[in-house]
């Protein structure tokens, strides 16, 4: 006979419809993109200032903004195929996806700080940092949702394995550059996130022969 502890568990937090936890992250996504656009504001008019005066002073919080609202979007394309094929939940993966919300809900501050103070050492390390954690935490989510079978049986472990390190280019980049900002330079810190695509496309090459190889081994 089931003890209470184990009764709670098994009714309360464990479910086989994560809509509601789908739901509710999917508007901490939606809040976090809007909040971007608040630190792009047009100053006062002091009577010699042009329109495309403010444009152009405003050039590093559009910059700031138009990154930090990819990364979000690209975390919530990740997040939303992930749950496609997450059919269950229990109180673990709530409590991961919960940590994952907060940094997203976070991003918004050291995008404050990159617009505001540019090549700053403190404002690039915690805007890499961040960024570099909400890649890891996808996947600690992914991984956690894997092992304890809440992933639907179609996804076997090669596709499992696939999903899992196709994202790992943007924890490299982006936490590489923290070593680099802290004792080189900030700026060319920055400079290196570009490095993403070229990455990204590489690494998208070598999971490709990867997941050939791995298909035609129980061949052989």
């Amino acid at each position: 006979m089931e003890d209470m502890r184990t009764r709670y568990s098994r009714l309360f937090t464990r479910g086989a419809n994560p809509e509601r936890l789908v739901f509710f992250s999917d508007a901490v996504f939606a809040i976090a993109l809007t909040l971007l656009v608040i630190d792009i504001k047009v100053p006062a008019d002091e009577g010699t200032t042009t329109a495309g005066d403010v444009i152009v002073s405003q050039w590093p919080a559009f910059l700031a903004y138009a990154l930090s609202f990819a990364i979000i979007a690209l975390n919530w394309m990740s997040h939303h195929r992930k749950f496609r094929v997450i059919t269950s939940h229990d109180g673990g993966l709530m409590a991961l996806n919960f940590v994952l919300l907060f940094f997203v809900a976070f991003v918004p501050f050291p995008t404050s700080l990159i617009s505001e103070y540019g090549a700053d050492v403190a404002a690039v390390v915690l805007y890499a940092f961040v960024v570099g954690m909400l890649t890891v935490l996808q996947l600690a989510i992914w991984a956690y949702a894997w092992h304890k079978g809440l992933v639907n049986q179609e996804v076997d472990k090669p596709l499992y394995r696939y999903a899992a390190r196709t994202p790992l280019a943007v924890p490299v980049v982006f936490w590489l550059s923290i070593p680099i900002a802290i004792f080189i330079d900030p700026a060319v810190a920055m400079y290196s996130w570009f490095l993403l695509f070229p990455v990204d496309i590489i690494w998208g090459r070598i999971e490709d022969r990867l997941s050939r190889r791995a298909s035609a081994t129980p061949q052989q």
